[in-house]
């Protein structure tokens, strides 16, 4: 996993959720090549996209994101 620098996945990701788009699914990959990855995919009407990063503060936000119930 990367550090805890500035991660543009991150940042990218939270705007997003700022807009109304909504968390529909989150998936961990512990095997992924270069390290654990973690994918975030989001919708707002009817519109889908995924967020992936391998960065330590985007896991975090992940975690919190499941304690929300996302």
């Amino acid at each position: 996993m990367a550090g805890w620098g500035d991660d543009p996945e991150l940042e990218r990701l939270r705007g997003l959720i700022e807009e109304g788009w909504e968390v529909t699914d989150i998936v961990e990959d512990g095997n992924a090549p270069g390290g654990p990855l973690d994918t975030v995919k989001i919708a707002k009407d009817g519109a889908t996209q995924e967020i992936s990063s391998d960065h330590l503060a985007f896991h975090r936000y992940v975690e919190y994101l499941r304690e929300q119930g996302a």
